[in-house]
């Protein structure tokens, strides 16, 4: 599967929220005109129609452009799905502060570790259901969108996710040894043994 190229992806997008009704030329020239020149625009157009993506009607010489059912369809989904992680946002900067106030330790973690499981189940679920949705459109719309939370909640992971079991990090260095070699496996065991190392030093003292 390839996606569609940001570009056309732009045009694509206004003219499926002008609805069924579809966009005149001039208004959809018009708005593009700050991000592409005309010939740009034009050659995208065509791009989309030769792909099934949009039609052209030409009514007395007023060009309309409609984007498919298929996408609008998609666009509903995509929506839909984005609603839900700006819904989550909202609760995340509200459970923030709650879960600041906290002050046991092991609870503060496992109220964290909830609100950062139901981010990535969210992400996870809109994946999934925009992949049978006109993917090569709406994957990559939706994770432009979320960028800023998958960065946030990758910098919370790190903080509740659990230490690796030694036979994990066996596992994982086995595959470092068979795409980097010996000599790689053997310096990242070692430094992960003096790391384990000092963590259990300071746990003792």
């Amino acid at each position: 599967m390839e996606f569609i190229q940001k570009r056309d992806r732009l045009i694509l997008t206004l003219i499926s929220q002008s609805g069924p009704g579809g966009i005149d030329a001039n208004t959809l020239f018009s708005a593009l005109s700050v991000y592409m020149d005309k010939e740009s625009i034009q050659r995208s157009i065509g791009d989309l129609y030769i792909k099934g993506y949009i039609n052209i009607l030409n009514n007395g010489g007023e060009i309309r452009y409609f984007a498919s059912k298929q996408v609008r369809d998609a666009m509903i989904s995509l929506e839909v799905q984005k609603y839900r992680i700006a819904s989550y946002v909202n609760e995340l900067s509200k459970k923030k502060d709650e879960i600041i106030q906290i002050q046991d330790r092991a609870k503060q973690l496992e109220e964290l570790k909830n609100v950062v499981t139901k981010g990535l189940s969210l992400i996870s679920i809109g994946l999934m259901n925009l992949y049978s949705s006109l993917p090569e459109l709406t994957l990559p719309e939706y994770i432009e969108s979320i960028q800023p939370l998958t960065d946030v909640l990758g910098k919370l992971t790190k903080i509740v996710e659990p230490s690796y079991s030694k036979e994990d990090l066996e596992n994982i260095l086995k595959i470092v040894e068979r795409f980097r070699g010996e000599k790689d496996y053997k310096l990242l065991k070692e430094i992960v043994e003096k790391v384990e190392n000092t963590s259990n030093e300071n746990r003792n003292t």
